[in-house]
C-alpha cells in the first residue's frame, strides 16, 4: 500500500476505491475514472443505485458501508484512494435518522479509519447541507455551518473526523461541498435530488406537488461536472486538506426549475398543475455556491447552461425507456 504522501505517478498503476459507485455521482465518477486509465472497486448495496458497468478494469463488491464485513472487506485490495460518495438519502433522514447516522456517520468513520491506518487519502462528498439558513448571497466556505437536518449534521461529524485524522495519523483528505446535483444516474424518487423528485412526477403525468415556497433559490449542478471536480481534486496536490464548494454558482428558483423541465419534455406551462404544500425540516430558503475556491484550486472554467444540462438528462431518461 502506498503511502498517503507517496500516491503512485500514473492512473495505469493507481486502484481506486468508490462507495456509491451505482448511485448518480459515484457512476458517473466511475466512469470518468475508468476513461482515465485507473482500475476502480466500486462499492454499492445497490438500495438506491442502480448502475452496474462493466470493465476490465473494474471490480463490484456488493457491500454497505455501514456494515464491519466492509472494512474487514477492504483489506483483501490495494487501494491507494478512496472517493467517498455512498450515504443514506437526505431526504429520508428525518425518517430513519437512526439509519442515516449508522450510515452516514459511523459508517464513514470506520471507512476513514481504515484510511487513515493504511494511508489512503480519502475524497469526501459532503454536502451544501451543512450550511442551513444563510444570508441570501453566494454562501463561501468559511459560512458558520448552521444545518438543520441530521443529514447535515453526519456530513459536519464526517469532516470534522477528518480532520482529526488528518491531525492525529496524517490522513490527506479531500472535502467536496456538493449543492444540488442532477442528471440522469437517479432512480426515479420523490425524495432524493430536487431535479430527480420534479422530474419524476412530472414523467408520470401532468401533477407537481412541490414541499415548500416556489421561490426557494437552489444551486443546479450537472453530475458529468460534479464528477470532473472529484478527478481535479485526485490531481492537483493544493486540493488536499481543503474544504471545497460544488456548485455553479447561479441561482434557480423552485418555480423556474420545474417550468424548465416542462419546456425540456416539450408540453406547454398551463397543461401542468403545480401544488404547494407545507416545507420539510430543515429545508433552506437560499443555498447558493460561492466558487471562487474551486475555481482557484481547481481551475475550473464556467460550464454552466441548465438548459442543455436538463434537456441532457431527459434525453438520457428517454432512451433507457
Amino acid at each position: 500500500m502506498t503511502t498517503q504522501h507517496q500516491l503512485k505517478s500514473t492512473s495505469a498503476n493507481q486502484t481506486v476505491l468508490v462507495t456509491g459507485a451505482a448511485g448518480l455521482i459515484g457512476s458517473a465518477t466511475t466512469r470518468l475514472l475508468l476513461s482515465k486509465n485507473y482500475r476502480v472497486i466500486a462499492c454499492d448495496n445497490f438500495s438506491i443505485g442502480t448502475w452496474r458497468g462493466v470493465s476490465d478494469s473494474l471490480i463490484w463488491d456488493t457491500l454497505d458501508v455501514s456494515s464491519r464485513s466492509f472494512i474487514e472487506r477492504l483489506n483483501s485490495y490495494d487501494i491507494d484512494l478512496v472517493i467517498h460518495c455512498a450515504a443514506h438519502p437526505g431526504g429520508l433522514s428525518l425518517a430513519e435518522p437512526v439509519r442515516d447516522v449508522e450510515v452516514n456517520a459511523l459508517g464513514s468513520m470506520r471507512l476513514f479509519e481504515w484510511c487513515a491506518k493504511v494511508g489512503a487519502p480519502v475524497i469526501f462528498t459532503s454536502s451544501a447541507s451543512v450550511y442551513g439558513e444563510q444570508p441570501h448571497e453566494p454562501i463561501k466556505e468559511i459560512a458558520p455551518l448552521n444545518t438543520g437536518t441530521i443529514y447535515g449534521a453526519c456530513k459536519i461529524a464526517c469532516e470534522r473526523f477528518l480532520r482529526i485524522l488528518g491531525e492525529g495519523y496524517g490522513l490527506k483528505w479531500v472535502v467536496l461541498r456538493l449543492f444540488s446535483v442532477f442528471g440522469a444516474g437517479h432512480r426515479p424518487s420523490k425524495f432524493q435530488g430536487i431535479v430527480n423528485v420534479m422530474l419524476t412526477q412530472l414523467l408520470a403525468g401532468n401533477r407537481v406537488v412541490v414541499k415548500g415556497p416556489l421561490d426557494r433559490v437552489r444551486d443546479l449542478v450537472y453530475v458529468n461536472d460534479v464528477a470532473d471536480i472529484i478527478y481535479k481534486s485526485i490531481c492537483i496536490p493544493e486540493a488536499f486538506g481543503q474544504i471545497i464548494n460544488v456548485g455553479t454558482g447561479n441561482g434557480t428558483t423552485i418555480r423556474d426549475l420545474i417550468h424548465a423541465l416542462i419546456r425540456a419534455l416539450g408540453r406547454e406551462l398551463e397543461n401542468v398543475e403545480i401544488v404547494q404544500e407545507q416545507g420539510t425540516v430543515g429545508d433552506p430558503f437560499y443555498i447558493v455556491a460561492d466558487c471562487s475556491k474551486a475555481k482557484n484550486i481547481l481551475k475550473l472554467a464556467s460550464q454552466y447552461d441548465l438548459e442543455h444540462d436538463l434537456s441532457e438528462v431527459i434525453r438520457q431518461l428517454n432512451n433507457k425507456i
